[in-house]
């Protein structure tokens, strides 16, 4: 089973993931770095940081050759106005 690596790239640093996780494809390597994006922006959200901020996570190999680049922040959900003010209630984009 191939070794996905996912990086954390902030506007200031990179994090690199020198673990990695084995994965049966880019596919599921896709759905993994969408569910980091996902907890990233939640633990952002509940910092008091600012959410909305563009993040990406960059997917390598094991020889470091990028595969996908994801961008994410969070917005108002999908068929809102906006965020209310008493529940703001972000999805990642």
């Amino acid at each position: 089973m191939p070794r996905f690596y996912f990086h954390y790239r902030t506007d200031d640093e990179l994090i690199r993931d020198a673990d990695g996780s084995e994965l049966p494809d880019l596919e599921a390597a896709e759905r993994n770095a969408a569910a980091l994006a996902k907890a990233i922006v939640e633990q952002a959200a509940s910092n008091g940081g600012d959410t909305r901020v563009p993040r990406s996570i960059e997917i390598t190999d094991a020889a470091g050759e990028e595969l996908l680049y994801i961008v994410f922040w969070a917005g108002p959900k999908l068929g809102d106005d906006g965020p209310s003010p008493d529940e703001p209630s972000p999805t990642v984009h």
